[in-house]
């Protein structure tokens, strides 16, 4: 996706992980325009426009454009604190520039997928790949290792380490690999340790690969990463996000995973915050609030699970609509939950990026956190300014 001007596919919805992660990559991303890759020929000539409303265009001709600057003499400090989501390692200190509180979500899928490639089973367990092609590429990604499993806790802990220091001393929350089966069978080697499930995006996932065996020492690797940048790197501004939880006998499971790794919760001031995604999240809020320190709103997910509507169907895009009075009503049991429990809220999703009224929404709510795509961050930021001013903040 970095080598792409601009990407355009036929199936996917705004929330889609092609849009988000080509947002986070700042590349031009037209999603489910069906039939597009057979209307365009290699050579044609075009224009990718994202910038004119919820529709992404492709027009045909190079297009001639203009940009449009922000000034920033007037820009105060918000009591709301405006983060970033991030996902690319090599944009981090570039973007530290950016007007911003830290980093409200980095996921690890970004940086396996890039920097490392194989499923952190196969490393663990080269001798169950059956495909001897994957094999081959493994041995040679893994060259100078005696032990596989330390090349994906270095490259991971690399990874992470280059957001961590480039926001130096901001808070870095980092999010737990989400991939879903059919994303981590794409990895070296993953589909030997993959099962085929017709809704991965409600399948086995998130929280409930942590303690499963046929994720826990892929786990266990995550985990040795994260202890080697906080604990031998020194960069305690890391606070690590825990996915798709469902359950709360899920997060003391999670709990007690990371604690055998040494990512004990309180130790050397870490803080595990948990993806406030699904309904019972917000539900059971002061149930998860004994095992997390803080609560991140996944917009996306959340939306999803409330009105029963995929995020990847180009079909029920303009069904799937975060300003729904359901979503927003569960937002704020969330936001309103966390504040009894004395716990971090904030919110991750999409959501606020795309629209300003919905991050005024947030504000009016009492949220502590926006985290936004690196993108929309001045405009929001504005947003958030004038609605703290509207409301005495």
């Amino acid at each position: 996706m970095k080598n792409a001007a601009a990407i355009i596919t036929n199936k996917g919805g705004r929330t889609c992980h092609a849009a988000i992660v080509s947002r986070e990559l700042d590349i031009p991303a037209v999603v489910g325009a069906d039939g597009s890759t057979e209307i365009l020929e290699t050579g044609r000539q075009i224009t990718v426009s994202c910038a004119e409303g919820d529709t992404g265009r492709v027009y045909e001709g190079q297009l001639t454009f203009h940009k449009e600057t922000t000034e920033l003499e007037d820009v105060s400090k918000t009591q709301t604190e405006i983060m970033m989501n991030l996902g690319n390692p090599e944009e981090a200190f570039a973007l530290s520039r950016v007007p911003n509180d830290g980093i409200g979500l980095a996921r690890l899928e970004f940086i396996i997928n890039s920097y490392i490639g194989i499923h952190p089973m196969a490393l663990v367990h080269t001798e169950k790949v059956k495909d001897q092609d994957a094999v081959d590429r493994i041995e040679k990604l893994t060259q100078g290792y005696s032990d596989k499993s330390e090349y994906f806790v270095d490259r991971l802990a690399e990874g992470v380490a280059t957001i961590t220091a480039a926001f130096y001393p901001k808070p870095v929350v980092v999010r737990m690999s989400d991939f879903k089966s059919n994303e981590y069978a794409t990895l070296l080697g993953g589909e030997d340790f993959e099962i085929k499930e017709s809704n991965p995006m409600l399948g086995f996932r998130g929280a409930s690969r942590y303690y499963d065996e046929r994720y826990r020492e892929g786990f266990a690797l995550e985990c040795r990463a994260m202890k080697k940048v906080r604990d031998e790197m020194g960069l305690t501004n890391l606070i690590l996000m825990i996915p798709f939880c469902r359950r709360v006998e899920e997060a003391r499971k999670v709990i007690e995973e990371m604690d055998k790794h040494g990512l004990k919760r309180g130790e050397n001031d870490l803080q595990v915050y948990v993806m406030c995604e699904i309904p019972s999240n917000a539900l059971l809020i002061d149930e998860f609030s004994k095992y997390f320190d803080g609560f991140s709103i996944g917009s996306n997910d959340l939306t999803q699970l409330t009105l029963g509507v995929d995020r990847d169907s180009e079909i029920l895009a303009s069904t799937f609509d975060e300003r729904d009075e359901a979503v927003k009503k569960i937002v704020s049991m969330a936001i309103k939950g966390a504040k009894r429990n004395n716990k971090h809220s904030g919110i991750c999703g999409q959501a606020p990026s795309d629209f300003p009224d919905f991050a005024e929404f947030l504000v009016q709510e009492g949220i502590d956190s926006i985290s936004l795509n690196p993108d929309s961050i001045l405009k929001i930021y504005l947003k958030v300014m004038e609605t703290e001013k509207s409301i005495g903040k």
